[in-house]
């Protein structure tokens, strides 16, 4: 079964789904890999699927929640990689079935299977998560994982324990597999000085799982879509981080499982 990363944050504005994408997209030129938007604001859509196509997608991952079947909605971008389109109205899944009498353990359980069905013909799933005010879409993008990652932009460190109180009750609730995959450092410069107190702090208080590299506070990212994704340039400035997630992901219990080409 594939390898499932998912990006998430307690930070608004933090580049989540910027990363996501660009792992997906990186991932996509070695394995085959399946991207998964559980967002509302459905921008991984938007970027991974071409303007042509985009307009033309009828069909989401909200019919996939409403038919109980997941793989007719799937659609392909390039060559090895897949998305299940995300759909603005998604946050009312969990309010149906509130309304039909399930409890919230009940709903991420019922979603979780659903989702899992679409993993097995990749390598990787990327994920990109919802914001934390869909609580049940939240622990539903970390149940399906097996790893999460934080992006995490200057703001208190208080957000990150929130951040790792998530993990913990999902791991006891619904995903006992889980790990955490690491916080990847976003929209840092080098000219305030709090930037630089919280760039600081954080890898002190987090050695263990503070990232190394840091994703670029660069002008480059700020308007990704299907073509510019593709960019050498783009690429290649996200090549450390990429690195970091394939160095971590083979220093882990799902190493083994990574066939490197």
């Amino acid at each position: 079964m594939a390898i499932t990363i998912s990006v998430s944050s307690t930070i608004d504005g933090s580049c989540k789904t910027t990363v996501a994408c660009m792992f997906a997209q990186l991932l996509s030129s070695s394995y085959k890999v399946l991207a998964i938007d559980l967002s509302g604001q459905c921008n991984l859509t938007e970027t991974l699927i071409n303007n042509q196509t985009y307009h033309t997608v009828t069909s989401t991952i909200w019919d996939a929640f409403i038919t109980g079947d997941v793989v007719p909605y799937i659609v392909p971008t390039t060559e090895n990689l897949d998305i299940l389109p995300g759909d603005m109205w998604i946050g009312s899944i969990p309010a149906s079935l509130y309304i039909q009498g399930n409890k919230e353990t009940e709903i991420v359980i019922a979603l979780r299977d659903l989702l899992n069905q679409a993993k097995t013909d990749y390598d990787f799933v990327v994920v990109d998560s919802p914001s934390t005010s869909a609580p049940e879409l939240f622990d539903l993008s970390l149940s399906i994982s097996d790893f999460a990652i934080m992006t995490y932009s200057p703001n208190k460190l208080s957000l990150i324990n929130q951040w790792i109180n998530r993990i913990n009750h999902v791991q006891t609730t619904f995903n006992p597999n889980l790990r955490v995959g690491g916080i990847l450092r976003t929209r840092f410069n080098k000219i305030e000085a709090l930037h630089e107190y919280y760039y600081e702090e954080v890898l002190r208080d987090y050695p263990k799982i503070c990232w190394k590299s840091v994703f670029p506070n660069s002008p480059r990212f700020a308007f990704l879509d299907h073509e510019t994704i593709r960019k050498t340039e783009i690429k290649s400035t996200f090549e450390p981080i990429y690195a970091e997630l394939m160095l971590r992901l083979l220093n882990s219990k799902k190493g083994s499982e990574i066939r490197l080409k």
